[in-house]
């Protein structure tokens, strides 16, 4: 737990089991601690899933079975610039933060998508409704 005081970790110990409902506690933490837990709650918050990577970098196969799209097309993604990656040597990486964030964005890309086509469904006048 690196970041994260012990004082905090107790802290936030103790707020759980005083409260079985929801909790205020105030935690001092390290900019990437704080990064990690913002990420964790999107992550519940866009997929209802909860998901801890153990390592903060991942490779294009690893990255592409967690996105559950091939190799190939992540490759696509990281040369275009849509999914950030950074070199290790001669091999590319893909950052867990830019993993979210595509996820994030995809998701929000399917919302949008969704509504319009519910709108245009809701708009449609068929022949036979005349």
């Amino acid at each position: 737990m690196s970041g994260i005081l012990p004082d905090d970790v107790q802290a936030l110990r103790d707020a759980l089991e005083a409260s079985p409902d929801d909790v205020t506690v105030t935690l001092n933490l390290t900019r990437r601690s704080a990064e990690k837990v913002l990420e964790l709650l999107e992550a519940e918050h866009s997929t209802g899933a909860v998901v801890l990577p153990v390592k903060d970098l991942f490779t294009s196969t690893e990255a592409a079975s967690m996105l559950g799209m091939s190799r190939p097309t992540l490759m696509k993604l990281v040369d275009a610039g849509t999914v950030e990656h950074i070199r290790v040597g001669s091999h590319r990486r893909i950052p867990m933060r830019a993993i979210a964030k595509y996820q994030r964005e995809r998701q929000s890309e399917h919302e949008e998508a969704a509504a319009a086509l519910e709108e245009f469904r809701s708009n449609i006048t068929f022949k036979g409704d005349l």
